[in-house]
């Protein structure tokens, strides 16, 4: 997985831009995610990237990521490991909120109240918690997601990647700091999953 390079084309041709514009309309009403529903926060956290808008999802949802692919999202990888409990025990949590906008199609990943309530008045949808965040739990290996903005089109992007981050605010995205933290990923599966 070459994500880096994949982006760096796409953005320095000026096509995910042209393709989000493009995209909206055509792609999300049919490829958007169903509502985040999770029983089980203990997992690997998936990357999927629309090629028609240029958004990517992030899901533990193994039966959600399997549609998506159907639908034509690329399967980017695992994006890092989420934990409710670890080692048998429980800790104070802190979850990660993802939330839907029918304008633009987006989803947005936070771990802020405030902002979840102030986007809801905004007519965004909370679609629940997705995974919750390893930072809290003093693991030393965990992953910084850092959350970047790109003020042209409005779209969130959510790397572990230094590169990433450092090219594109080299480009014009702001880099909004740490969105959320995770354990380190699990060693990627190939080829299509199936629910277990």
């Amino acid at each position: 997985m070459n994500t880096y390079r994949t982006h760096k084309k796409l953005f320095k041709n000026g096509l995910l831009f042209g393709a989000l514009l493009l995209g909206i309309g055509l792609s999300f009403k049919e490829a958007t995610p169903a509502k985040a529903v999770t029983a089980n926060f203990n997992g690997p956290v998936y990357r999927l990237y629309n090629p028609n808008s240029g958004e990517h999802v992030y899901t533990m949802e193994l039966t959600e990521k399997n549609n998506l692919v159907s639908l034509g999202w690329g399967y980017e990888g695992i994006l890092g490991t989420s934990y409710y409990t670890m080692n048998g025990q429980s800790y104070d949590k802190i979850p990660v909120y993802r939330l839907y906008s029918k304008n633009s199609g987006e989803h947005l990943y936070t771990i802020n109240t405030n902002e979840v309530n102030q986007l809801k008045n905004y007519g965004w949808v909370n679609e629940g918690i997705v995974f919750y965040d390893a930072s809290h739990y003093g693991y030393p290996h965990g992953e910084i997601i850092n959350r970047l903005y790109n003020p042209n089109s409005g779209q969130h992007f959510y790397t572990k990647s230094i590169e990433e981050t450092a090219f594109l605010t080299k480009i014009g995205w702001n880099d909004e700091g740490v969105a959320f933290c995770f354990s380190s990923p699990v060693p990627p599966q190939s080829g299509p999953l199936s629910p277990a």
